[in-house]
């Protein structure tokens, strides 16, 4: 069995019309209503997210990256990536309602880029806003976990 992917995901709430926050994700986990259907032509738009949402697939890890805040918790994909009918791009995929984590403490941005390597570990540095949906090297994958155990002890 392969191991799965990992996927920054960028959430900004600056946008009043189209801004999001991972709030709306990790809040009220049981509620019936909460969305789990993600992106779509309103929200994706650049040529490297439509990249990485195809390469998407169902299992995958999403570090949840909240514009601000830091990397504030981690979720699954429930789907692959898949073409949104109005554009016939990929620009959507859905967030699996479990398992999902919540950090207690963000793992700020300032410390994942100062990293040594963080451009090769993770392309939301090497490339920031060129996308929201980027993709984290197995190597970045594995520090990123490593730093949210250490901003969230047991």
């Amino acid at each position: 069995m392969t191991e799965p992917n990992m996927w920054w995901i960028v959430a900004n709430d600056r946008d009043p019309e189209h801004g999001w926050h991972w709030d709306q994700y990790f809040k009220n986990p049981s509620d019936p209503d909460r969305t789990f259907n993600w992106g779509g032509p309103n929200w994706i738009r650049s040529a490297v997210s439509f990249t990485r949402i195809e390469e998407m697939r169902r299992g995958d890890i999403v570090a949840a990256y909240q514009a601000g805040d830091g990397i504030v918790g981690l979720a699954r994909l429930a789907s692959d990536g898949y073409k949104s009918p109005e554009t016939d791009k990929f620009d959507t995929f859905d967030l699996a309602p479990s398992p999902a984590v919540r950090f207690n403490r963000p793992v700020p941005y300032e410390v994942i880029r100062d990293l040594l390597g963080s451009k090769d570990l993770f392309e939301f540095v090497r490339i920031a806003k060129q996308g929201s949906v980027l993709r984290v090297s197995v190597p970045g994958k594995r520090r990123l976990l490593q730093l949210a155990q250490e901003f969230n002890p047991p």
